[in-house]
């Protein structure tokens, strides 16, 4: 059974790339795909996902707003950050907001499949 998954970004091709990615892996199946951290929390309600993958910088509430919400409501839900934002500060800040695991962007999307189903295994 593949371990459901909701995918948050602003950008719309690459929640598209990434959720191919993840049918091809055949070990995740992407519940919703949507644009701003609370379009997540409101996805998250409604599908129950095993694990979120989550942008840091969206309109309308960024992604570390919507993790300490969702870490607030469903706090052993495994959250996967995934930026273009690298640095240090906001790796802090992600796990400050309770984030399980912080990934860069640049990162195989074949390694970002890997990591989500080792949060969704040890969920």
């Amino acid at each position: 059974m593949a371990h459901r998954v909701v995918l948050v970004d602003d950008a719309a091709d690459l929640r598209m790339l990434i959720a191919l990615a993840f049918k091809r892996d055949g070990r995740l199946e992407v519940l919703a795909s949507v644009g701003d951290g609370q379009q997540g929390i409101d996805a998250v309600r409604e599908h129950g996902p095993d694990v979120v993958v989550m942008d840091v910088s969206m309109p309308v509430m960024d992604g570390l707003t919507a993790t300490r919400k969702l870490k607030e409501e469903f706090p052993d839900l495994p959250i996967l950050i995934l930026t273009g934002y690298g640095d240090a500060r906001v790796k802090e800040e992600a796990t400050r907001a309770g984030a399980d695991l912080f990934m860069d962007k640049t990162q195989p999307l074949t390694a970002v499949a890997d990591a989500v189903v080792a949060l969704a295994e040890r969920a």
